[in-house]
């Protein structure tokens, strides 16, 4: 799981931020929102342009050097460094927890495709680094990569991460190289979505499939039906072709059908989109490891949005989202260890910005919107 993230010099983040999901606390209530002392699911808050989409995208920085088929995304080519920065580069650092083992992995870099120092630790011990500003030269230590080339100031290796995974003949018995491989498919198995601007995606898979196949091929039309009425939105549903003999989702009016995408609102596509990754997480064996839902309830009336937190309390992944409503600000739903405020500087759990003792019966959001978490 991840357990602590930090960033510099990426985005709207000049100074060091921090955000810790280790942090949480003995409360007896909604412990499925915890798992082995680290936040399993949490929510971030934060007023409109304050970063929370800029943190989901650092976040997600990792995965265009680490991953296979992931290049580059539109929203990581214009400022990418921070304009007020003093250094050249971003750096990013994520604290990983596997089982009783921790994994630190810092890097920086000029932009998305650019790397300029690497290091990872393996509980305390430097197990591999570069840094290519002062030379090419790689170290590794771990058992396995002792027949790796080293000297890569000739190459075009843009990770040494994915170049040890790739090339080096690991011994999988070797529990610090358990601990690498860990890492590796955790970052592989990383999702990120939101809905706001088009239903955008990155991570988990390289290629998606549209949506309305996906749901159509495996069996689900029925079952997405179901969802929407139980959501609100009353529809009968089924399958036409397109022009291209494709099939897609339409709108069953008995004679008259209407295509789905085509005839439902921005909140009825933005469930759509949600839809199609809930097939995939909830299945144990290959769900995500972590899903980061970007104003993940722009579209959703209160209800809704409550749903949508207890259906991802259940399943095995770890999960952020991020909105600026804050009513779904309650003990009923999380605990105040898994809400987070975030501001330009910092972002921190209900229970670090109040002197008070929070217990089940504080109605969280009332004293969101008093100035209660202010401090």
């Amino acid at each position: 799981m991840l357990y602590q993230f930090e960033v510099s010099g990426f985005k709207s983040f000049n100074e060091k931020f921090s955000f810790r999901l280790d942090g949480a606390k003995e409360y007896s209530f909604n412990r499925e929102a915890v798992r082995n002392d680290v936040i399993k699911t949490g929510i971030v808050y934060g007023v409109n342009g304050i970063g929370k989409s800029n943190l989901g995208l650092a976040l997600f920085d990792i995965i265009f050097h680490i991953t296979q088929g992931f290049e580059s995304n539109s929203a990581y080519t214009s400022n990418y460094l921070n304009l007020e920065s003093k250094n050249d580069y971003a750096e990013f650092s994520y604290l990983f927890r596997f089982d009783e083992h921790y994994l630190k992995y810092t890097y920086r870099k000029k932009s998305l495709k650019e790397i300029l120092f690497e290091e990872i630790q393996i509980d305390g011990e430097t197990v591999a680094s570069i840094n290519k500003v002062e030379s090419g030269t790689m170290f590794c230590s771990l058992s396995g990569a002792d027949t790796l080339k080293t000297d890569l100031s000739e190459t075009n290796i843009k990770s040494i991460v994915s170049y040890i995974n790739t090339n080096a003949a690991l011994d999988h018995k070797d529990s610090k190289n358990k601990t690498f491989q860990k890492f590796i498919e955790f970052v592989e198995k990383m999702l990120f979505f939101r809905s706001i601007e088009g239903n955008r995606y990155m991570g988990y898979e390289p290629e998606p499939r549209a949506i309305s196949i996906d749901i159509i091929e495996n069996g689900n039309l029925e079952d997405f039906e179901d969802f929407l009425n139980k959501a609100g939105i009353s529809c009968k549903l089924c399958s036409i072709d397109k022009e291209d003999g494709k099939p897609t989702i339409a709108f069953d009016f008995g004679e008259k059908k209407l295509a789905f995408w085509t005839g439902a609102s921005t909140g009825t596509k933005s469930l759509a989109l949600y839809y199609y990754w809930m097939q995939r997480l909830r299945v144990d064996e290959d769900s995500a490891s972590l899903v980061f839902i970007d104003e993940f309830d722009s579209f959703y009336h209160h209800e809704l949005s409550a749903a949508v937190v207890e259906q991802l309390k259940k399943i095995k992944s770890q999960v952020i989202l991020t909105t600026h409503n804050v009513s779904v600000m309650s003990n009923e739903i999380l605990r105040p260890d898994c809400y987070f405020v975030m501001s330009k500087t910092e972002v921190s759990p209900l229970y670090l910005k109040t002197s008070k003792e929070l217990r089940e019966a504080h109605n969280l959001g009332k004293m969101y919107k008093a100035g209660s978490f202010n401090g």
